[in-house]
């Protein structure tokens, strides 16, 4: 059984990585904006209501309210600044306000907005939107050799920016991938 998780793990963690989860290549990726990439590429995977019993973040105060397009009714209530929502809310949730919640929560707010629009850049996105804005951070942090505590600072921006310069973009992009593999990995050992 943890063999066919773990290849599984590898088979999602291939798909989800391949240039930062989309087929396009790294120019159409710098071509997009942010706000592009999340409406095509986060928005274009993750689709429409999801009702999952099993899936946790499914669920919101006790409650089975649902997920759509990534969003959790956790993630709906902080950004309308509400204590609840309901499935019905949830089902009513669009796209538009969905790429305002990924925009504010995951690229904005963590402070990835500082960090030069690349593929690298689009995998970070990516990772957080999954496994949070700040391991995202601190998987990126601990490739380019920094303190990984998750914040993107001027320390951070700097040593990203030399280490992408160095590498290049498609080198820096195949490490990051990696680490979001073996991040895969580690959670089903």
């Amino acid at each position: 059984m943890i063999e066919i998780m773990k290849s599984m793990a590898r088979q999602m963690a291939g798909f989800l990585m391949s240039a930062a989860r989309v087929a396009q290549t790294e120019m159409e990726i710098v071509m997009m904006t942010p706000r592009e990439f999340v409406s095509k590429t986060l928005m274009g995977h993750e689709g429409g209501l999801s009702l999952d019993k099993a899936d946790r973040g499914n669920w919101f105060g006790g409650k089975l309210v649902g997920s759509k397009y990534g969003v959790t009714g956790a993630a709906l209530a902080a950004f309308r600044k509400v204590s609840s929502i309901t499935a019905a809310q949830m089902k009513a949730l669009t796209k538009d306000e969905s790429i305002s919640i990924a925009m504010q929560d995951y690229y904005e707010g963590p402070g990835l907005d500082r960090l030069e629009w690349n593929a690298v850049t689009a995998s970070i996105v990516d990772m957080g939107y999954n496994a949070g804005p700040r391991t995202a951070i601190r998987l990126a942090q601990r490739m380019i050799g920094v303190d990984h505590d998750g914040r993107i600072g001027r320390f951070t921006e700097a040593a990203y920016d030399d280490f992408v310069d160095e590498v290049g973009v498609k080198p820096a992009a195949a490490a990051y991938c990696e680490r979001r593999i073996g991040y895969y990995e580690r959670i089903i050992r």
